[in-house]
């Protein structure tokens, strides 16, 4: 008896939209522990879209299906391969020129092949990329969706704040600012030999500079899910498991965190001043969200691995790539927001900003202008050091203007960082660098944080140099709400891993100096 057979007419060519989606989900797989899939899904659909559009064109260009896919799947795979490629051969020194020169041979052999072709070439061919993406995107899928349905059943991570009473005299605003790897001063001075006049140009300005101050977490998630709820991660971490790569509740304690839900009964406005970090992009619990802008860091990492960059660089469009050059225009955005909102006036607001600088790229000279060159890993402390200078001005700048304020107006000003630069070791090895055996030298220049605080009407009685971040507002609603919230003991924690947040290992010994 003999099988059938599919006639050649009868191989529909499905591999472009495939190729398309795989490279999404693909690098959606890549980033299972910060990336949501219901992020991913609406960039899948575009690149499916878009890849099917290419086919379609190219199709009536060349009068027939399978040629139009064998061009449309090859500029596929150039488009969203393109920068991929490029990374892997930036350390044996490819010019960007020759990987330019294979992709387009690559698009001139596949057109060659759908113009001189016939069924007897086109229809293996067609098949076999037809299986070839159809095997990428089920492989990509069976990392993503157990993933995906072994999250675990979660409501949101709330803390309460008890004995809350009402602010005494006028409200004031509150203003917490993230300078985000921004380091202790005697850190900065140890590890990249920077002198640092911010903290003295503070204390001089009424402020209160904690001098050995240090991040509860290793990194920002878990830093501010901390600070902005009081409390430590011990509940979240023993029900995750110390083997969970989930980072939903944790996202989760920093929408609906505590801070926001204490004030808002108050009679508070929280304005949310979003940066470039997903994750404290956009706050659903805000009553403003200004951001720089509504894509995504994940549909942002599908462009900048894509030949949009190569193309807009070698036809003079854009002088750099578009991450430097949207992390620069994000934290011109965040600035030109805070001015704005110092002289409004109304309803007392809670105004937060996390802004990332200095955390690299090292974006900003020290006069503020555009820096296009990629970072040199030989430079790091004088980049560094220039990001700092910039941002310092900025900060006496902004301050500025708040304690020109009427004195009753004037906020409470908290200024932060939620953690450290990293040291060279982890940038060599980001995924399995085990923090809980760092040095001790890496442990302080991680941990060590910048610091600060302005609290009108009340003093500085209560803080003290080593105050951590998780009780910056305990002290702060309990000296101007009457809260009920007595100091925590000031702990630190490092995570095994990057993916691996809830494997903690407590390191507080290891922050004293020699």
């Amino acid at each position: 008896m003999r099988v059938p057979t599919a006639r050649p007419s009868a191989i529909t060519p499905v591999h472009p939209p495939l190729f398309g989606a795989w490279f999404i989900l693909f690098l959606l797989s890549q980033n299972l522990d910060e990336v949501s899939i219901g992020d991913a899904l609406p960039v899948v659909a575009i690149a499916a879209v878009g890849a099917t559009i290419a086919t379609l064109a190219a199709a009536l260009i060349l009068r027939g299906m399978r040629r139009g896919a064998l061009v449309a799947g090859a500029a596929t795979i150039g488009f969203f391969a393109y920068g991929h490629v490029a990374n892997a051969l930036q350390p044996i020194g490819v010019p960007g020129w020759l990987q330019q020169v294979g992709w387009l041979a690559l698009l001139v052999v596949a057109l060659i092949v759908a113009v001189k072709g016939g069924d007897r070439t086109l229809v293996p061919v067609t098949r076999g990329l037809n299986v070839v993406a159809l095997v990428l995107v089920v492989t990509a899928l069976a990392t993503i969706l157990p993933h995906e349905l072994a999250r675990p059943a979660r409501g949101v991570e709330t803390v309460a704040v008890p004995g809350a009473g009402t602010q005494s005299g006028a409200k004031r605003d509150i203003w917490y600012l993230i300078f985000d790897r921004y380091a202790l001063a005697s850190e900065l001075k140890k590890a990249y030999g920077i002198d640092n006049p911010l903290p003295q140009w503070l204390t001089d300005h009424g402020f209160y500079v904690a001098a050995d101050s240090h991040a509860n977490y290793v990194k920002t998630v878990l830093s501010l899910a901390s600070s902005l709820n009081m409390t430590y991660l011990d509940d979240v971490a023993k029900r995750m498991g110390a083997d969970s790569d989930d980072h939903g509740p944790i996202n989760d304690m920093l929408h609906a965190h505590a801070l926001a839900q204490f004030l808002k009964p108050q009679g508070y406005e929280y304005v949310h001043v979003g940066g470039r970090f997903q994750p404290t992009n956009v706050n659903p619990y805000a009553d403003e969200n200004p951001t720089p802008d509504t894509a995504s860091d994940f549909s942002s990492a599908v462009v900048d691995t894509s030949v949009i960059p190569a193309l807009t660089r070698r036809f003079g469009i854009t002088k750099s790539t578009p991450s430097r050059e949207r992390y620069y225009s994000a934290g011109q955005f965040q600035f030109r927001v805070l001015d704005s909102l110092v002289e409004r006036t109304g309803k007392p607001r809670l105004v937060f900003a996390h802004l990332l600088i200095p955390h690299p790229p090292y974006v900003y000279a020290a006069d503020g202008s555009f820096v296009p060159t990629e970072d040199d890993p030989h430079r790091m402390a004088q980049q560094y050091g220039a990001m700092i200078t910039y941002l310092n001005g900025r900060i006496e700048a902004l301050m500025t203007k708040l304690l020109a304020l009427p004195e009753d107006r004037r906020p409470i000003i908290v200024l932060q960082a939620d953690e450290g630069p990293y040291p060279a070791r982890y940038n060599a090895n980001t995924r399995t660098f085990d923090w809980s055996k760092a040095t001790n030298d890496e442990l302080r220049v991680k941990y060590g944080i910048f610091n600060s605080y302005y609290l009108p009407g009340v003093g500085n009685s209560g803080l003290y140099p080593s105050i951590t971040p998780v009780n910056s507002f305990r002290l702060i609603l309990s000296k101007y709400f009457g809260a009920n919230l007595p100091l925590l003991p000031d702990r630190i924690y490092t995570s095994r891993e990057k993916f691996r947040p809830y494997d903690m290992t407590d390191v507080t010994d290891r922050m004293k100096q020699p």
